[in-house]
């Protein structure tokens, strides 16, 4: 039996969900408004990464600073594609096979664009060693704790938007009726861009989070995107607060999983099916998920 220490478990297991939860949460925003699943959203994460490693290492800022421009950047990328694009094709009555398949495409061109201009292979960001505490058994750096508290801060910072500020009314209203808000007096333009603008920025600083934790290649945003996408359908498709929780519940899944396989001597290449098993039992036992709406204070 492999020895597990519990509060090293939970730190393993945060980590991951603090990645998911930021993927995951532009993902639900986006299909609850515009009702497709947004596979450039993989793109959009690491797009983040990277312009927040040419702000750190070609600008000299640090990790901050280059973590907001990293949100700014895939922020905007995602207007971007929206304005050019998404916005073009829902207005020619567009149905969600047709906007997804434009989403793999954009996709495919940020990512082989990142590819020519930094290459295929493995880059860091410039950054010290971090210090490492220890507690109970636990080893805890400074960069968990970065990653941790940077996804947890803007997770309470989206839900203080959706619940106490106008435009979060505004971003719900849309999402339960996007017709009616518009004949409500709501500027739903405005409201589309805040929302593409949020869920690129999420995903670019999910991307210099786990480039923090890990390292960055081109595929970085894609290999978090089918988990992240799990993540979506476990907690209840367009619910922010059933992502928050699925988010962490499959984090911890994961890192139990890798226990089980280390335990019954299978290669950790299974770890990414884990996810998925986790997905085919809810989806059996709970089809709608753990939570269901994004509709009101209330019910969210």
């Amino acid at each position: 039996m492999v020895e597990v220490n519990i509060f090293q478990l939970i730190v393993d297991s945060s980590l991951n969900g603090a990645v998911y939860v930021l993927v995951a949460v532009g993902l639900t925003f986006i299909y609850r408004i515009m009702g497709f699943p947004n596979f450039a959203h993989a793109e959009f994460v690491t797009f983040g990464a990277y312009a927040a490693l040419v702000a750190n290492t070609s600008l000299g800022l640090d990790m901050a600073l280059s973590a907001v421009v990293g949100f700014l950047a895939s922020g905007t990328l995602a207007v971007f594609f929206h304005s050019t694009i998404f916005t073009r094709l829902s207005t020619t009555g567009s149905k969600a096979m047709p906007m997804m398949i434009a989403s793999i495409g954009i996709g495919l061109v940020i990512r082989h664009t990142i590819q020519e201009l930094w290459g295929s292979g493995i880059v860091y960001y410039d950054v010290s060693v971090p210090a490492v505490y220890e507690f109970l058994g636990a080893r805890v750096t400074a960069t968990d704790l970065l990653i941790i508290s940077s996804s947890a801060l803007l997770v309470i910072s989206l839900h203080l938007l959706l619940s106490r500020t106008t435009i979060g009314k505004a971003m719900r209203a849309t999402a339960d009726n996007k017709s009616l808000a518009l004949v409500s007096g709501i500027n739903t333009h405005h409201v589309l861009l805040v929302v593409w603008f949020l869920s690129g920025g999420a995903a670019g600083l999910a991307g210099v989070l786990r480039g923090l934790d890990t390292r960055l290649i081109p595929l970085l945003g894609w290999n978090i995107i089918l988990p992240a996408f799990a993540v979506v359908i476990l907690g209840g498709i367009g619910s922010f607060y059933g992502v928050i929780l699925a988010a962490y519940i499959l984090g911890f899944a994961e890192n139990i999983g890798v226990v089980a396989l280390i335990s019954l001597s299978l290669s950790n290449s299974y770890r990414p099916a884990i996810p998925f098993a986790i997905l085919i039992i809810m989806l059996i036992l709970r089809p709608q998920g753990l939570l269901t709406t994004f509709r009101s204070k209330r019910s969210t």
